[in-house]
């Protein structure tokens, strides 16, 4: 819990939408007002736009995209997009870039991460996690619920690690690609870009790109079509 007596007042905190108002855009929302450092001032939501409150979220959803004019006139500086799908999240993070607005990262107070490390724009870094040092954090990544990652991993921009999920030390995963809940990979693995790790899966060798592999030990069992699944 972020002490309140050391965090800004909400007038000078930086202004901050969350792009998404689904379950994840829910978890987003309680890391950043745990940071204590954002101003949150409601939901963007491209699928359903219609303004509306949301109790479960406490705050609005504002719209959809074509308010973001209108939140750049009233002093809103940043998005962080609350998408769980890799390759759409990296894509929202693009155009809202290129809108106006800067891409605002959250990192959990109960998150541990290695001084060396560094996290890159729009990333989102939930309770529990653990990054070792020599690491390296993409932009746009989510590293969920209680996920590890050991010494010297590369994340590279858009993946997700799933809640609970283990990367054994020197493990890259390449972009947009998804490590299910639960999942192990072994030291000195690499992920290809798009691919899918499934939940409770165990990996132990490299897996290319654009597939869907699960099982233990994990197995290719087809090419990647969509990120929704993995868990």
């Amino acid at each position: 819990m972020v002490d309140r007596k050391l965090a800004p007042e909400a007038s000078t905190r930086p202004k901050v939408v969350v792009w998404g108002a689904s379950g994840h855009a829910l978890v987003v929302a309680d890391v950043m007002r745990e940071v204590g450092m954002y101003d949150l001032v409601g939901f963007l939501d491209d699928v359903n736009p219609e303004p509306r409150w949301l109790a479960r979220h406490e705050a609005w959803v504002l719209g959809g995209p074509e308010q973001i004019p209108r939140l750049l006139e009233a002093g809103v500086q940043s998005v962080l997009v609350g998408i769980g799908d890799c390759e759409a999240r990296l894509r929202i993070a693009d155009g809202a870039r290129a809108a106006g607005l800067r891409l605002a990262s959250a990192v959990h107070p109960h998150a541990t991460i290695a001084r060396d490390v560094a996290v890159g724009p729009g990333t989102l870094v939930c309770a529990g996690v653990i990054v070792q040092p020599g690491s390296s954090i993409g932009e746009n990544v989510i590293l969920n619920t209680a996920a590890t990652v050991d010494h010297e991993c590369i994340i590279e921009d858009g993946a997700h690690i799933g809640p609970g999920a283990h990367l054994g030390g020197n493990v890259v995963v390449g972009r947009a690609a998804w490590v299910g809940i639960g999942a192990i990979v072994s030291n000195n693995v690499s992920i290809g870009a798009r691919s899918v790790l499934g939940a409770g899966a165990v990996l132990v060798r490299d897996l290319p790109a654009a597939v869907v592999a699960f099982g233990v030990p994990a197995t290719v069992r087809r090419e990647s079509t969509t990120l929704a699944t993995a868990g």
